[in-house]
C-alpha cells in the first residue's frame, strides 16, 4: 500500500511540475520568437500521467483505510475515502481542476492568455497539495504558525514545480537550438532569463523549506534520531547536488554559450541541464517518500 502511494505521489509531482513549469516557462522565460518548448501533446500526457497516478494514490489510501485490497474496492470504503475525509473532498476539488487543465490544453489555442490561464489553474492543482502534506500537520512550533507553515508549503511546491518543470522546457529549447531548428540568440536569451527567474525560486525555496524544518522538526538531533529526519536528511542531499549542478551551469556553462564559440558550450550545457532534471526527479521521490512519514512528535 505505501509503495503504490510512493509511487503515485511521485509521478503525480513530476507531472504536476511540469503542468505548472511549462506554460510559466513560456510565459516568463521563453522570448516571444521561440518555438514550441512544451505544449500540446507532452502537457496533456503530464496531465494524464497527473490523472492516473492520482488513481493510483487514491486506491492507495482506500486500501490502507480498509485494511486491504479486497476491502478497497468495496463501495462503502471508496465513498468513505471520497466524501467522508479530507483527502478524499481535496481528491475530488483537485480532479475538477486537473479537468479543467486538460480541456484548456485540448481546445485551446497556443497564446500567451492561454498560457497565463494554465499558469493560473496548474499553481492551484500544486499549491492544493499542501492539504495532503504535512503542511496541514504540526509539530514542535506548528501549533502556533500553522498559518505559515501553510503558507510555507506552498510556495515550496510552488518553487520546486516552476524550477523542475522549467529545465524541461529550458532542456527542450536548448536541444531544438544544437539541432538548429531554434536561434542561438533565442537560447542565450532563454537561459539568461532562466537565470534570473532561477535565483528567485531557489531563493524562495530554500527559505520556505528552512521554516518547515523549524516547524517539523523541534530539534537537530531528530535529523538522525528519527525516520522523517533521516528521510529529509536524503531529500536535502539531493538538493544540494541539484544546486551545485545549477550553479556549475549558471557560473561555468552558461558563459561559453555567450561566448564567441558557443557549440560546444551549448552541447555541454544541455546535458547537464538533462542531469539536473534527472536529480530533480529524485527529489521529487524523497518528497513523495518524506510525505508518508509522520513528523517528529
Amino acid at each position: 500500500m505505501d509503495e503504490l502511494i510512493i509511487a503515485s505521489r511521485a509521478v503525480h509531482f513530476a507531472a504536476v511540475a511540469l503542468l505548472f513549469g511549462a506554460p510559466l516557462f513560456r510565459l516568463a522565460v521563453a522570448p516571444k520568437q521561440a518555438g514550441v518548448t512544451a505544449g500540446g501533446s507532452l502537457e496533456i500526457g503530464a496531465a494524464i500521467a497527473a490523472l492516473v497516478s492520482g488513481i493510483g494514490w487514491f486506491a492507495g489510501v482506500a486500501a490502507d483505510m480498509g485494511g486491504s485490497w479486497a476491502d478497497a474496492a468495496t463501495p462503502d470504503i471508496l465513498q468513505a475515502v471520497a466524501f467522508d475525509t479530507r483527502f478524499g473532498h481535496l481528491w475530488i476539488g483537485r480532479l475538477v481542476l486537473l479537468l479543467a487543465l486538460i480541456a484548456v490544453e485540448a481546445l485551446g489555442h497556443p497564446s500567451r492568455g492561454r498560457d497565463g490561464v494554465l499558469t493560473l489553474l496548474a499553481a492551484a492543482f500544486a499549491a492544493s497539495l499542501v492539504g495532503v502534506g504535512h503542511g496541514m500537520t504540526g509539530s514542535g512550533h506548528g501549533a502556533e504558525i500553522a498559518w505559515l507553515h501553510m503558507l510555507a508549503d506552498m510556495v515550496h511546491l510552488l518553487c520546486a514545480a516552476a524550477w523542475i518543470g522549467g529545465l524541461v522546457c529550458l532542456g527542450l529549447l536548448l536541444h531544438r537550438a544544437i539541432t538548429g531548428r531554434e536561434t542561438l540568440d533565442v537560447a542565450r536569451a532563454a537561459v539568461r532569463r532562466f537565470s534570473g527567474v532561477g535565483y528567485g525560486a531557489v531563493a524562495l525555496l530554500l527559505l520556505s523549506g528552512c521554516i518547515n524544518a523549524f516547524v517539523l522538526v523541534p530539534s537537530p538531533a531528530s535529523l538522525i534520531e528519527s525516520d522523517y529526519g533521516r528521510a529529509l536528511l536524503v531529500k536535502l542531499a539531493l538538493v544540494a547536488v541539484m544546486l551545485a549542478v545549477a550553479l556549475r551551469n549558471r557560473l561555468v556553462l552558461t558563459p561559453q554559450i555567450m561566448g564567441a564559440v558557443p557549440a560546444t558550450g551549448l552541447k555541454s550545457l544541455w546535458r547537464s541541464v538533462a542531469a539536473e532534471q534527472g536529480i530533480g526527479l529524485m527529489v521529487l521521490a524523497a518528497a513523495a517518500w518524506l510525505g508518508t512519514i509522520h513528523p517528529v512528535p
